[in-house]
């Protein structure tokens, strides 16, 4: 099975897992459960950290590849068909970031890790 880490749980899985809820530690837990981060979360992780909203030990290109690499997280590219599922959501939540990573689950159907809950009204399977 395949899992979609949302951003801020590809944040806590790295630097505060008591952060993470019980299924979504069991999921993160499993050998045969294959991690994936979307684009969208580091696009969204850079933006935060150059605002000073998300320090970081590091500057975000070597933290972020560091920890998907120990992590075991394969980072999904971004494709035009998530561009353009994500324009075509219900307008339940504007953020940008959440919108093409709930179009990443729909598209490559992958549950996402997430205790965000716009992502369920876009019909997307959430584990938390």
């Amino acid at each position: 099975m395949r899992i979609l880490l949302d951003t801020c749980t590809f944040i806590w899985l790295t630097s505060d897992p008591g952060q993470l809820g019980p299924a979504a530690k069991a999921a993160l837990e499993d050998p045969h459960k294959e991690r994936f981060l979307s684009l969208a979360s580091i696009w969204e992780t850079v933006l935060k950290h150059n605002t000073g909203k998300l320090p970081l030990p590091r500057l975000p290109e070597e933290w972020i590849e560091e920890q998907a690499q120990i992590q075991d997280i394969t980072i999904l590219n971004l494709e035009r068909g998530v561009i353009y599922r994500s324009g075509k959501l219900p307008p339940v939540h504007r953020d940008p970031f959440d919108r093409m990573i709930a179009a990443d689950s729909l598209i490559h159907k992958m549950p996402i890790l997430t205790p965000d809950g716009p992502y369920r009204e876009y019909g997307c399977e959430v584990i938390w």
